[in-house]
């Protein structure tokens, strides 16, 4: 090109592209359980100078590789030495409840499973409450459950009850439920009806054409209206006639719950509002679950499944499992003689602060970060974020299992995966005196 001409637009586009070392393309973030498989990552002198597709959540776990209060990777020796206490701790004070694994990828989920078999201790997500409560309602009905894709696809009428998108799963909207263009709603939100039921005034209120705000006292009779609204009576609302005439002429109805958000009587009545709806055939209607929890719950759903015909963990301590009607932090907390919280995740796309119940009690924190869990931990072991500094599967929120990749380029920590901490510590365990 000659001195003083203007660049074509490819020649531009080149040059630009040249300043980084390496860049990827079709990542995975495990920022949540929607898994966004389009993220691309532009790499210079070891870190992450540029990115596109990536929400504010993902952003934050992303910049959490570089953060100033993340704490130092151990030494070989140290590392053995925080095993030793950390056996010691929780030998001590059993039964032990192994806390998050649903936050980290599949390899790490087994090998908590396989630790808290060897050391007879409960193994339980973030969201064990409310996955006790909507696997219960699973059992009597039936999962409706579909792909995001086909709710992308086919849906022209989604509803998110008891959640918000914008806060927990910031690109939920605009990939699977409302602005997504799919092979059937090619002129995008414009085709499908968004209608929402929340405690209090939320993010998501002004792209809703029906919003609702209801006491959990009155979900069972906006449920028991908008199933049938001839023969009952629920809350007076003005949007009530404008989503039963919507419900009634949709062909595709998808619900987004989030079961920690509603009672134990409207969970049931949605469920069988959804079966009522399927058996006649005309109208297809799904329930997802939208957990305001770890990236990789809908793995842990699934080795639970498999391996302990549960879909929210075990206790195999002995004693027996809480009913899932007084599944709370509270009757659980009696049982509870420490904690092991394993986590590898930045504040805002994880949970880090234990159950109420749980607090004061000894705890082992697996957490690079130096957040207010890890602060209160009696031994905190540093690991590698899952999903950005190793390789690893993660399942996504209607279970289809997502490949992460590691971010190559950027400067190696040296810091262990989670998956290798906890081999080590069961390791370790094989040859503890009893």
């Amino acid at each position: 090109m000659e001195q003083g001409s203007v660049p074509a637009r490819g020649e531009r586009l080149m040059a630009t592209f040249t300043d980084y070392e390496y860049a990827h393309h079709s990542m995975v973030c495990s920022g949540c359980s929607c898994l966004c498989d389009d993220v691309s990552y532009y790499v210079k002198d070891g870190r992450v100078v540029r990115t596109l597709n990536l929400c504010e959540v993902g952003m934050k776990q992303l910049r959490s590789c570089t953060a100033e209060d993340r704490l130092l990777p151990m030494s070989p020796r140290s590392f053995k030495e925080c095993v030793h206490e950390s056996l010691g701790l929780l030998s001590a004070h059993r039964p032990v409840l192994i806390l998050g694994p649903d936050s980290v990828d599949e390899a790490a989920i087994m090998a908590s499973l396989q630790m808290a078999q060897a050391l007879e201790a409960m193994w339980l997500p973030w969201a064990f409450t409310g996955m006790r409560r909507f696997f219960d309602q699973v059992t009597q009905f039936g999962w409706a459950t579909a792909l995001l894709d086909e709710v992308r696809d086919q849906a022209d009428l989604v509803c998110f009850w008891g959640a918000d998108p914008l806060v927990t799963h910031h690109r939920h909207l605009s990939r699977y439920s409302f602005f997504a263009r799919g092979r059937y709603t090619e002129r995008g939100s414009s085709d499908r009806n968004l209608a929402a039921v929340a405690r209090h005034t939320t993010v998501i209120e002004p792209l809703c054409q029906q919003f609702f705000v209801v006491p959990s006292h009155e979900d069972l009779d906006l449920i028991k209206v908008l199933n049938n609204p001839l023969h009952s009576s629920g809350p007076d609302h003005r949007d009530v006639p404008l989503l039963v005439k919507a419900l009634q002429k949709a062909s595709y109805i998808a619900v987004f719950v989030d079961p920690e958000n509603m009672s134990d009587e409207a969970l049931c009545a949605l469920f069988e509002w959804s079966a009522s709806v399927n058996n006649k055939g005309h109208t297809r209607f799904v329930i997802l679950p939208l957990w305001a929890a770890g990236a990789n719950i809908a793995g842990f759903t699934q080795i639970s499944m498999e391996c302990v015909g549960t879909g929210w963990g075990y206790d195999f301590s002995g004693g027996p499992m809480i009913h899932p009607s007084n599944s709370t932090w509270e009757n659980l907390s009696d049982k509870v003689g420490s904690v092991l919280m394993v986590e590898s995740g930045s504040e805002g796309a994880n949970r880090t602060q234990l159950p109420e119940p749980l607090i004061g009690k000894p705890l082992v924190v697996i957490n690079p970060f130096k957040e207010a869990a890890v602060n209160a931990a009696d031994v905190v072991i540093p690991a590698a974020l899952s999903g950005i500094e190793n390789d690893g599967i993660f399942y996504r929120a209607d279970g289809l299992p997502m490949k992460t990749r590691k971010i190559r380029g950027i400067i190696d920590g040296g810091y262990p995966s989670v998956d290798e901490i906890l081999k080590g510590i069961l390791m370790e365990w094989s040859s503890w005196p009893r």
